[in-house]
């Protein structure tokens, strides 16, 4: 399915920038003034202009056509256009929701236009929703929109960036701060412990199942976010977690041909650096943690005196990131065809070492109007990915726990290993997993549709489409023979070793759409849709091993090199859904709203008993401010009350979760008497089936109050919600004497999240030369697990009914014990000595056991935040964006923060606060060799707040286009360059790399600084 764009919605090209020495960019830029110039040196006069409104923001969209022809245009993000066209001949510019301009030309090569509302102020903007299209001002849904006009011209490699802190109830996170990293995206919450909490991805009304991965970024025209049950009901079984709607850019019909081409380098360093301890630090530190348990101490007093800084592990695997984009789009139709097609390559260097990312897209969209009622088409994109790679995560934790006095390279040029008094102790040189392990991954994508439209009446649709996505992934990673240090330690690698692993997956779908809408007695407006989807997805994955190879040539890095330790494995999975569906809206005047829909879904993951599921959705609307009464309330623009309730499925609940699973490996049975018996492979089950499950469903209520003041300068939305997960997959336990690894799953778990959201934004102009766009929101959301049937207890969390998911489980930390008489006096800790911590006891029994523990509050924030900035002066422009979050703790309980281990902790965060003596400190505990206090038990001295602030982008640029004259005004009608910084700062009190990321192989975020240029053509 492709959800219908109105054809005067202008779809250009995002930004990216270059280098001043790119080859390729200059080669680039010659060849396509190359094409266009002969073009335009015999073609009319090329008049360009500005459209904008009351604000005096720029209008995207806009249709520009010469009054009388077919000729026209549409203009930009910048509100920019360009024609050409003749003196005497009648500029006729018009957009939806505003009143029409007509302009005669004169000698005049450049035209400013403003328009003005016509009612309602941009209420009229066609929002993308489920299989469909409405008016901003006809949703009863709680539905949010990032419009290409806040997307263009941003350097963003991934699409989730252009989410962050933009939509209340959206709460996105880079996943890590690698080259090619994605994002996770949860909106309302995590309604989930059974099955994953990501939202549905619709990309071009393609259900994809690589969501938005390997997309280019620069080819988004805009994105719709169903936050509600009624307005994601329609995607039933798979929009329990809310619906990202992706729609990608097109040409328009009767418009020239348009050449976008922007390009972007960035230099990245890292943000925050893990302070670590000196050489002297580190020798104090060990020394301390032996001395403390009366074992002899490593270094002596000499050494420590001549020790200085050391090395520094963390700066020896790091260095500057560097990324380079180049983006090209040429766009255009006739009366009768419409076409676009954008080719993209990003190229990256990660801000550790031997990290390298690149990435290509092709992308192809063509349109044909057959007749006056049949219309075809099709989109195609085509992606390939390469990430060359070492082992960062092991390089990472050594390069926080290996010993700063130690030397990069031993007195034989071979990396150094660890020792503590020229005795070896077994850690692993962080440079050994960073240059020399090698991992090597490539993505191939193709998602395309195909459609035939068909007007049956003048009010009646049917559209029929064919959807592919065919993924694939491969891996190899080699680890080299190689020997540094003693022979049999962690450095002494005489046996190379080579996994392989791929999968595949191949996704097709058949959607079948009629629609009918028609306006009756111009008040009542009526849109009925009916449909028939099909979706079938087969995949599959293998992995092989071997080692013992005769040497580290890359042209031997080969399974069949291997000779020893041969290994592999493999599986298949497939699924299937069909799906009938509907959705009527109605509305009266335009002032009393109505939608509701319903999607009948059948999943071949649950058995044949269960396997349809109904799932409705209803919302309302009312639009307070067209009612009669409210005529004479002159400084509110827009006034509307809506509410919703629907129910939601979700499936993402593996393929085969009712059927009980077989396993052959290991499970001999010997047959015949004596030795005379036959042994036989036998089979036996891994994990029991449960028929009688069904998916999770998801019910919601919600309540929303639009209002818009000052001709909607002024814009306030709120939501209220209410979201209950029920029948939540959970694993039983069973017997061991069953036989059986695996439990059956169960319908036994239910989770609550219940929130609100607010967004308050405000546009204006002041003057003609300076307008400005502020915007902010900010999202609470309460969640609470409500049944399940005993606690999942995690390593350092709980599942449990009254608290929210994965909630912090453990003791409660109270100080330091200073003195000997503390200890007596306080409950009993055996083994416990001045130094160790001190925990609560809970229960007050004067025993400190496991009884004392107890829940140390939530891992999920409850408030997230965020906004933007948009100002703009002539030919100057400004965003920036920001969003944070308040209301969770994060864990250091991670190598080189483990303060208990002594010669695994590196960090000088812990050993500048660490107890040495009475009254040095009452928080960090002392080092000392067993820990016999057990401090490193899971406690709330592991935990700190992992609120922030992040000023996630800062961007200046200057359009150079009026400054142009001459030949090269006809030729190019778009300079545009830029200056930006993401991820500028971040306001925290974490002490590991980012309060968004664990300590633990976390790759750290990096701060960027950009440099671009836009040009069309």
């Amino acid at each position: 399915m492709y959800p219908s764009i109105p054809e005067s919605r202008q779809l250009s090209c995002a930004s990216v920038s270059f280098k001043s020495t790119s080859l390729l960019g200059r080669f680039l830029g010659l060849l396509l003034i190359g094409l266009i110039l002969p073009a335009a040196i015999f073609a009319q006069s090329t008049v360009t202009g500005k459209v904008t409104d009351e604000n005096a923001l720029p209008l995207a969209g806009v249709s520009v056509r010469i009054e009388g022809t077919q000729i026209g245009t549409t203009t930009d993000s910048s509100g920019a256009f360009f024609i050409r066209a003749a003196k005497g001949q009648v500029l006729e510019i018009s957009y939806i929701g505003k009143t029409t301009e007509k302009i005669t030309l004169g000698n005049n090569q450049f035209v400013n236009v403003l328009l003005k509302d016509q009612s309602g102020g941009g209420l009229d903007q066609v929002v993308v929703v489920g299989y469909g299209t409405q008016a901003k001002k006809d949703l009863t849904g709680s539905v949010g929109v990032v419009s290409q006009s806040k997307m263009d011209n941003q350097a963003t490699v991934g699409i989730g960036q252009n989410l962050q802190g933009r939509l209340a109830g959206v709460q996105v996170i880079q996943n890590d701060g690698t080259p090619y990293s994605g994002t996770s995206i949860r909106i309302r919450g995590a309604g989930s412990f059974g099955a994953s909490s990501d939202p549905l991805v619709v990309i071009d009304g393609i259900i994809t199942n690589d969501g938005l991965a390997n997309l280019n970024p620069n080819d988004v025209a805009n994105i719709t976010v169903l936050k509600d049950a009624a307005s994601a009901a329609i995607y039933g079984s798979r929009g329990a977690n809310g619906v990202v709607i992706v729609t990608t850019k097109k040409g328009n019909f009767e418009t020239p041909m348009k050449v976008d081409f922007s390009t972007f380098a960035s230099v990245d360093q890292v943000r925050y650096m893990i302070p670590t301890l000196t050489a002297k630090e580190y020798a104090v530190q060990v020394n301390d943690y032996y001395g403390a348990a009366n074992l002899p101490q490593p270094f002596t007093q000499a050494e420590i005196d001549a020790y200085g800084e050391g090395t520094n592990w963390v700066k020896e695997i790091t260095q500057p990131g560097m990324k380079q984009n180049y983006a090209l789009s040429i766009s255009g139709g006739t009366k009768s065809n419409i076409y676009a097609l954008s080719a993209n390559y990003f190229a990256g260097d990660g801000v550790i070492k031997n990290t390298a990312f690149k990435r290509g897209n092709v992308r192809l969209s063509n349109d044909n109007r057959l007749s006056n009622t049949l219309k075809v088409g099709l989109s195609l994109n085509v992606n390939y990915g390469v990430s060359n790679n070492s082992d960062w995560g092991q390089a990472i934790d050594r390069a926080l726990i290996f010993p700063s006095t130690q030397p990069v390279y031993d007195a034989n040029g071979e990396y150094s290993a660890a020792t503590h008094n020229g005795e070896p102790v077994t850690m692993l040189n962080p440079l050994i997993p960073v240059n020399l392990w090698k991992y090597k991954q490539t993505w191939k994508k193709l998602l395309g549709t195909t459609y035939l439209e068909w007007s049956i009446l003048k009010d009646l649709k049917f559209k029929t489409s064919f959807n592919t996505e065919y993924y694939t992934w491969n891996q190899d990673q080699f680890i080299p023979s190689y020997k540094h240090g003693p022979s049999g330690l962690i450095g002494d690698h005489p046996i190379a070793e080579l996994y392989v692993n791929g999968n595949e997956n191949v996704n097709y779908s058949f959607d079948n759409i009629l629609t009918y809408s028609t306006k009756i007695r111009g008040v009542h407006s009526l849109t009925a849709m009916a449909g028939y989807t099909f979706q079938e997805t087969n995949g599959s994955s293998i992995g092989a091993s071997r080692n013992s190879f005769l040497n580290n040539d890359p042209n031997m890095q080969v399974l069949d090199a291997g000779n020893s330790n041969i290994s592999n494995s493999g599986s298949k999975y497939s699924w299937a859904i069909q799906s009938y569906l509907g959705r009527i809206n109605y509305g009266f005047q335009d002032k009393y709203l109505l939608s509701a829909s319903l999607r009948v879904d059948q999943t071949s993951r649950i058995s044949k008993d269960n396997r349809t599921g109904v799932f409705p959705g209803a919302s309302a609307g009312w639009v307070i401010s067209k009612e009669r009464f409210f005529e004479n309330v002159n400084f509110v623009s827009n006034l509307k009350l809506r509410a919703s309730w629907g129910i939601l499925g979700n499936q993402a609940i593996g393929e085969y979760p009712y059927q009980t699973t077989l396993n052959s490996t290991g499970l001999y049975y010997p047959f015949g008497a004596g030795g005379e018996g036959v042994t036989y492979t036998g089979v036996g089950p891994t994990s029991l089936g449960n028929p009688n499950i069904l998916w999770e469903k998801t019910t919601t209520y919600g309540a929303g109050l639009e209002a818009g003041f000052l001709q909607n300068k002024l814009s306030f939305i709120v939501d209220v919600y209410k979201r209950n997960t029920s029948d939540i997959l959970v694993q039983v336990p069973l017997l061991s004497t069953s036989g059986v690894t695996n439990a059956p799953y169960q319908n036994a778990g239910r989770v609550s999240n219940s929130g609100i959201e607010l967004t308050l934004g405000y546009a204006d102009a002041v003057g003609k030369s300076f307008s400005y766009d502020i915007s902010v929101n900010w999202t609470y959301n309460k969640n609470r697990v409500t049944a399940v049937p005993s606690p999942i207890i995690n390593n350092f969390s709980r599942i449990q009914e009254g608290h929210s998911i994965n909630e912090w489980y453990g003791y409660i930390q109270e100080g330091i014990f200073q003195t000997t008489e503390e200890i007596e006096k306080a409950p009993s800790q055996p083994n416990a000595s001045p130094g160790d911590i001190r925990y609560k006891d809970i229960d007050n029994n004067g025993v400190i056991d496991a009884n004392d523990r107890t829940f140390l509050g939530p891992s999920i924030a409850q408030h997230s935040f965020g906004g933007s900035i948009a100002l703009a002066y002539k030919g100057f422009d400004l965003v920036s964006s920001f969003y944070g979050q308040i209301g969770a703790s994060r864990s250091i309980d991670q190598v080189g923060f483990a303060i208990t281990r002594g010669g695994e902790q590196t960090s000088a965060w812990m050993y500048r606060q660490r107890w040495t003596g009475p009254g040095t400190s009452n928080y960090v505990p002392r080092v000392v060799a067993g820990d016999p206090n057990d401090n490193y038990r899971r406690s709330d001295f592991w935990l700190r707040s992992s609120d922030f602030l992040r000023l996630q982008n800062l961007q200046v640029g200057y359009d150079f286009t009026p400054l142009l004259g001459g030949g090269a005004a006809r030729v190019i009608h778009k300079v545009r360059f830029y200056v930006a910084a993401q991820n500028l700062f971040c306001i925290n009190s974490y002490p590991g790399w980012d309060p968004e990321q664990s300590i633990n192989g976390g790759y750290p975020m990096p701060r960027s600084f950009y440099a671009g240029i836009n040009l069309q053509f």
